[in-house]
């Protein structure tokens, strides 16, 4: 990537529109925002010695979605200012909670955010790990794949966001499904992934239990769905052939192309090296890069390789 300036820059967000990716990018001062499309990308940069993390801002809810509220603090722990870290934990704990909490104990805009439709979906990973979720919307969004997930299926929608957060609890409380799934898991995945048969059958069994439970609590509030989702890079020979990329990432000078992305995991390829190599990008997020010409410690890959 090269940019406009020679000054410090930022990668604010992994982002997917219409399950793309793209790599948002700040700058210091007043420049706007830059967004790149994250595949097939070049990147070359180096950790800059004289920056310091940067806070990459909040998300802000409401009755017409969500809209990124950038910030120009200096990050107090890995990514947010503390001011920043408040809002984000009260806005956490509002969403997550609202089904206990009810309707009058969160604030407004959450409340209207949450009062529109919303989808159960059950997830699979490549390492066989599976997760129970929501997402608003009557279309699933970009969710899915923001999450990494190699298969999926979408088991109900209902009438909100309080009533698909029960059904969630519920599926966790009586069949022990998590709601979360470490992103060490899913890179571990990657790189000795289940067969995809397997993860089919996997998830294809959970699902049927899980809408068998769901069902005798819905009632009028929604309709089961059972829409099967596969994530676009499913018949990518390159997740079929990767390994962990040698270096740290959050650490000197690097250069690699972004061939293509599932969730914030990036498979990339170097000039000089046979290997598809596999890279969360999460550790540069908020890190002060600049654009480099120094020597990248090609040697040093080479022997972590060998």
């Amino acid at each position: 990537m090269t940019t406009n300036t020679e000054s410090i820059f930022y990668l604010a967000a992994v982002q997917w529109q219409d399950q793309k990716p793209s790599l948002e990018f700040r700058f210091q001062g007043t420049e706007p925002p830059e967004f790149k499309g994250a595949n097939e990308l070049e990147l070359r940069f180096r950790i800059a010695a004289e920056g310091t993390r940067r806070c990459i801002g909040t998300v802000e809810r409401s009755k017409d979605g969500t809209i990124s509220v950038p910030c120009d603090l200096p990050a107090k722990g890995l990514r947010l200012c503390e001011r920043c870290q408040t809002k984000d934990n009260i806005a956490a704990a509002n969403m997550h909670q609202a089904h206990r909490r009810g309707r009058e104990s969160i604030n407004k805009s959450m409340a209207e955010y949450l009062t529109h439709p919303h989808r159960l979906y059950l997830a699979i990973f490549r390492d066989g790990s599976l997760k129970v979720g929501t997402t608003r919307g009557s279309s699933g969004g970009n969710r899915l794949v923001e999450q990494g997930a190699w298969y999926a299926r979408y088991l109900a929608q209902v009438d909100d966001g309080f009533m698909v957060r029960e059904l969630e609890d519920l599926a966790t409380e009586e069949l022990g499904i998590n709601q979360a799934v470490d992103t060490r898991k899913k890179f571990a995945g990657h790189l000795e992934p289940l067969s995809n048969q397997e993860l089919i059958d996997r998830l294809e069994r959970l699902s049927n239990e899980t809408e068998g439970l769901i069902s005798k609590e819905i009632g009028t509030r929604g309709v089961l769905l059972g829409e099967q989702w596969s994530n676009p890079r499913t018949e990518d020979p390159m997740w079929s052939d990767l390994i962990a990329y040698p270096a740290a990432i959050n650490q000197g000078a690097h250069e690699f192309t972004i061939q293509s992305m599932v969730g914030r995991l990036a498979g990339c390829n170097r000039q000089g090296f046979e290997e598809n190599f596999l890279l969360d990008l999460q550790p540069l997020v908020a890190q002060p890069l600049e654009s480099s010409n120094h020597e990248v410690d090609k040697q040093g890959m080479q022997e972590s390789l060998s």
